[in-house]
């Protein structure tokens, strides 16, 4: 009894730390470093807490203040506060995988692979139970050696973790050919104790393998078996679908690093999209938006050159696809980007996703102040945004989808991955219990042209 008491007052007094700036009141202290470190993560930026650690020094004690306290030193782009901080901690605790596994991270946005994966197997050997850890092998395995050799370590890591969603991510997102996309199919099948509603956590992981891999029929088919179990009763409840959003991850500052970059680099671009209207509309990246969206015109697009750029870049980490030239990017808050390159196509000029293209009218580049920022964008904007976004474009769309005709630009150019596309939303619906909502999507798959 007086075990389970001491617990929950622990447990009372880190939600109490957490939620208020307790901190502030406690003499200098490891306890007044800890509550600072808790209350700052949780309500507060990585930046303003980088700036406390650099009075106090990162803490060392208790292990997971000191891996909160180093994340957002990481995620904040304070290297050698960092390295410091990794160094000290990999002499303390020898055996945490955690450790290694944010140096994994810290090498890779530097472009450092070797000494990343290094670190990443390190990490895997001593936390074999984390799905995470393995992730960051399988990722870093693409950098450091021969795709086919890497092919084979990602199918063989599928066993191991078959129904991580995090695990089957990576091992998804790396998937470049039919015949890889068949490696990964048939490990999951053989996966050990298979169970009817081992799929509903995966089911977009297996069927993004698919389509990276060119097997759209294959990826479909993912979806239309998850529906199967979850109409036919053999399984009553599947994970809410997770979308990322811009929220938490540090846009400004990605927006930020973006622009020292290029412009440093002299690369003539502008933001795009979503991010032109958040910037227009709000002053600042949407929140609820999934990426950063950028434009690079034909006569400036140079793909060798950009990845070259931003590989070498500790800002930020290359997050490329198969199947489209664009430009990928992870920053180092969190934010994805994405980097377009507009050609000339008749009197318009495109930009392509995987299976549509966006046309806009040819338009000029001009630099506005927004939020201190000098930032590059459509020199019209309201011409550009009632050509993505329609007329009523200043009001907020919850549920805007621009891979379908809530878009008026929009050209699909591969019918067969839009009708993947809407299968995953009635997935996604029927996920949360809409099966009205879902009956719609699926009717919209069977004729995209309906919708």
């Amino acid at each position: 009894m007086l075990s389970q008491a001491l617990t929950r007052a622990k447990q009372t007094g880190v939600r109490t730390v957490a939620r208020w700036p307790v901190y502030r009141a406690l003499p200098p202290s490891g306890l007044r470093t800890y509550a600072a470190i808790k209350y700052l993560h949780e309500n507060s930026t990585p930046e303003a807490l980088v700036s406390y650690l650099r009075n106090v020094g990162v803490p060392v004690r208790p292990l997971s203040a000191a891996l909160v306290a180093a994340r957002a030193v990481f995620r904040a782009g304070h290297d050698e506060l960092l390295d410091e901080a990794l160094t000290t901690l990999a002499e303390r605790y020898p055996h945490a995988g955690a450790v290694p596994a944010l140096r994994a991270d810290l090498e890779s946005f530097h472009g450092r692979y070797e000494p990343a994966l290094a670190a990443a197997e390190q990490a895997d050997r001593l936390a074999p139970g984390s799905p995470a850890g393995l992730a960051r092998v399988v990722k870093l395995n693409y950098r450091v050696r021969p795709v086919e050799a890497a092919d084979e370590a990602a199918a063989a890591a599928v066993p191991r973790f078959p129904r991580s969603p995090e695990l089957m991510w990576q091992v998804a997102l790396a998937c470049a050919s039919a015949d890889q996309y068949a490696r990964v199919a048939a490990a999951w099948q053989d996966r050990p104790d298979p169970a009817p509603d081992d799929l509903l956590p995966v089911v977009r992981q297996l069927a993004t393998a698919a389509s990276r891999g060119g097997e759209v029929t294959a990826a479909i088919g993912w979806y239309r078996a998850a529906i199967d179990l979850l109409t036919s009763g053999t399984v009553r409840t599947a994970p809410k679908p997770r979308t990322t959003t811009l929220a938490g991850l540090g846009a400004r500052r990605a927006i930020e690093d973006l622009c020292r970059v290029l412009d440093g680099a002299g690369v003539r671009f502008f933001f795009a999209a979503g991010t032109a209207l958040g910037l227009i509309r709000q002053g600042r990246p949407l929140a609820a938006d999934g990426d950063i969206d950028l434009g690079v015109f034909a006569e400036d697009w140079d793909r060798a050159a950009l990845l070259e750029l931003f590989t070498r870049d500790p800002a930020f980490d290359l997050d490329l696809h198969p199947q489209t030239e664009k430009v990928g990017l992870r920053h180092r808050g969190g934010s994805p980007v994405d980097i377009f390159r507009f050609y000339p196509d008749g009197d318009k000029v495109f930009h392509d996703g995987v299976f549509v293209r966006w046309w806009n009218s040819p338009f000029e580049i001009t630099r506005r102040e927004i939020g201190g920022q000098s930032v590059p964008l459509p020199a019209d904007p309201e011409r550009y945004l009632v050509e993505n976004y329609g007329p009523e474009w200043r009001t907020p769309w919850p549920g805007f989808d621009a891979f379908t005709d809530d878009a008026p630009n929009l050209e699909v150019t591969r019918p067969e991955f839009q009708r993947l596309h809407f299968t995953r939303r009635a997935y996604e619906r029927l996920a949360v219990g809409d099966r009205a909502a879902a009956d719609q999507e699926l009717a919209r798959a069977a004729d995209p042209a309906a919708g």
